[in-house]
């Protein structure tokens, strides 16, 4: 299994949440965050934002199904057809184990 970490934009975050969910990847935790990419902050006339507000999607799923639960958020992420700097980021881990806190059962 796979975790993906997304950090998208916070007003495409609702869409990319429900086509997530209408593929059948529900279980999702969603919070709000602060950063910077390579474009390093955004300056709008003479203020200087060092800290951008994102949204942080993770989800675990079968290996083969990373593909096709990324392509859905790259699609939905995107401000453009090519893209924009600020769209976002996604990282993909190995997931070692995991637990059900309420039965402690082991789910891989």
């Amino acid at each position: 299994m796979k975790m993906i970490k997304a950090v998208v934009r916070p007003e495409k975050c609702d869409q990319v949440l429900n086509e997530l969910c209408g593929a059948g990847y529900r279980a999702v935790t969603r919070f709000g965050i602060l950063g910077r990419g390579k474009q390093r902050g955004l300056k709008v006339e003479d203020v200087y934002y060092d800290e951008i507000p994102k949204e942080m999607l993770m989800l675990v799923v079968e290996d083969g199904d990373v593909k096709k639960a990324t392509d859905i958020i790259i699609k939905f992420s995107r401000t453009s057809n090519e893209g924009s700097f600020g769209d976002g980021k996604i990282f993909i881990l190995p997931v070692e184990k995991a637990i059900t806190v309420s039965s402690g059962k082991n789910e891989l």
